[in-house]
């Protein structure tokens, strides 16, 4: 028989649950043309950076001993220039296998004494616009849109916007240098 979620601090035992949760969530995310850009290799040092974070909490839900979901949760500023604070869920993803049984409303329960814990009233999600049903998932929780952020390509935005000549990159720079540096190696003759 299920029980119900429980949801706990995330530890670094946990660290081989959590990279696999985070493999469900880059196959989401891939879904979602992109979402999710860290290269898996560096996955795993970024999340074991966030579970030493003080300023972060990662909480691991589990469903009868077995992980179900998590989520990152960070106290943030609600703008630059804004005094006003908010619980930032990030990650929050749920295994295949336990959706719709309560694990995603059991870790935004856990935001929410998260951001009782910092004293902040407000928690922020952000969702990508393809993936409906987290979204409609959200909104029946009460979210709302606060911003719609969008996002270009430097070197498209460079197109639009008619700029002449581009920046030169690191990279650009680095094979520019190399190949003039291929041309003078002498060559041995025998």
């Amino acid at each position: 028989m299920t029980r119900c979620p429980v949801v706990r601090p995330a530890t670094d035992a946990d660290l081989p649950a959590l990279l696999e949760l985070w493999g469900e969530l880059r196959e989401l995310g891939g879904r979602a043309r992109g979402a999710l850009s860290p290269v898996p290799a560096t996955v795993a040092a970024r999340v074991a950076a966030a579970l030493a974070d003080l300023d972060r909490r990662v909480v691991l839900a589990s469903v009868d001993g077995e992980p179900a979901g998590m989520a990152v949760l960070a106290s943030v500023a609600v703008g630059p220039f804004s005094d006003a604070r908010a619980v930032q869920v990030d990650y929050l993803v749920v295994a295949a296998r336990h959706r719709h049984r309560g694990v995603g409303r059991a870790l935004l329960a856990a935001a929410a004494g998260y951001a009782d814990d910092v004293g902040v009233d407000q928690v922020l999600v952000s969702v990508h616009p393809a993936l409906r049903d987290a979204n409609r998932f959200f909104a029946r929780l009460g979210f709302t849109p606060l911003v719609v952020r969008r996002v270009a390509p430097v070197a498209l935005l460079r197109r639009r916007l008619g700029t002449v000549e581009p920046r030169p990159t690191v990279l650009r720079d680095l094979v520019r240098r190399r190949s003039q540096r291929d041309r003078w190696i002498p060559v041995a003759r025998g």
